[in-house]
């Protein structure tokens, strides 16, 4: 029988053997995946494809994003390469604080918005003090993923109202897109067919302000022709979101509606590029 320190080596060598591994199977994926995180009454948007991430919006709480990140990140992954904060208010930026503080973080990309709440400042204090890069979402800005995929920054108005300087992106993997559309409201909804109707047909739709009655107009959503739209909100929140009016617009033209707040996780897996993503069941 062999000695107990030989064996205990063999089972450390073949542990570390098999994260090395690990980290190379999913360093070296071609398959994207973006997970829409039930964080509560606000939006989280994890996008990964191998050991590449962008995190949009970090929701309303910190230790609730923590949980998550712990559950769809593996653990020697401590680099998210981007965050973007749609715009400042609390429940799209809060947890945001946790990942500044447990990860590195390659950039920030900020709306051109700012916002008088101590949250906000501490948010603004954390970057400086982690030496965070910080970019301007700018329209036409846009992040390449090394295996192919793409994130285009949309929109970002310079206003004194947050919801309305939301920054909208969008993301394209082969033939699939993702649009996503922070808290803007029907007036940026009618901008953006004006000034941008080719950046807007997407196959997944992240819904505006969580489910709203004041977004997801009609018009919007015949330009967008989403076959799925997903609505993030809370268990019971004191909005109504989502409302009545926006579920009923959407089951009107026949578009399959996913909720945080009823479903949980919504996670979707592209397999390849010329691959169609699907829902993670």
């Amino acid at each position: 029988m062999l000695p107990k320190k030989i064996i205990y080596s063999g089972i450390a060598i073949l542990f570390i053997f098999s994260i090395i591994l690990g980290w190379r199977v999913f360093s070296n994926s071609r398959e994207l995946k973006v997970y829409f995180l039930d964080v509560g009454q606000g939006d989280a948007i994890l996008i990964a494809q191998g050991s590449n991430q962008i995190l949009i919006d970090g929701g309303p709480s910190e230790q609730a994003l923590m949980e998550k990140l712990g559950q769809f990140i593996p653990f020697w992954d401590r680099k998210i390469e981007a965050l973007i904060a749609t715009h400042p208010d609390k429940d799209h930026i809060a947890g945001l604080l946790a990942v500044m503080k447990n990860y590195q973080v390659g950039r920030i990309i900020n709306s051109r918005v700012s916002k008088e709440s101590e949250i906000f400042q501490e948010f603004e204090n954390l970057v400086q003090r982690e030496k965070i890069a910080e970019i301007e979402g700018e329209a036409g800005l846009k992040i390449n993923w090394p295996n192919g995929a793409s994130l285009k920054i949309v929109e970002a108005k310079i206003t004194n109202d947050a919801n309305q300087g939301s920054v909208v992106a969008r993301l394209d993997w082969g033939e699939n897109s993702f649009l996503f559309t922070g808290d803007i409201t029907e007036n940026e909804e009618k901008d953006l067919i004006f000034d941008s109707p080719d950046s807007l047909p997407a196959d997944f739709l992240k819904v505006a302000h969580h489910g709203s009655k004041y977004a997801t107009s009609a018009e919007f959503l015949e330009s967008v022709q989403p076959q799925e739209a997903i609505i993030s909100a809370g268990k019971n929140n004191r909005y109504g979101h989502p409302t009545a009016e926006v579920l009923s617009r959407l089951e009107e033209r026949g578009i399959t509606v996913l909720r945080t707040d009823r479903d949980g996780d919504i996670i979707y897996t592209c397999p390849e590029i010329k691959s169609d993503c699907f829902r993670e069941k």
